[in-house]
């Protein structure tokens, strides 16, 4: 089995893209006006996995479609 290119991989998610989940994600932490105590490292990896897990996922199925779709 062979593995895609780190170039393929990273044209097909659009790091570019990451940076408006996170800052959502971000804002949101701060807007719930919660504490923090003894979950920094569950935020701090949520925030982190917002911009791969929400936005390049959509992404690459996005294209997919499209990729799908064209005659």
């Amino acid at each position: 089995m062979s593995y895609p290119a780190p170039s393929a991989v990273a044209e097909l998610l659009k790091p570019i893209t990451w940076f408006l989940p996170v800052w959502a994600s971000s804002c949101g932490v701060v807007a719930s006006g919660q504490s923090l105590d003894g979950r920094i490292a569950r935020v701090v990896a949520g925030v982190l996995l917002a911009g791969p897990a929400v936005c390049a996922t959509s992404q690459a199925v996005k294209d997919w479609f499209d990729r799908m779709s064209m005659p």
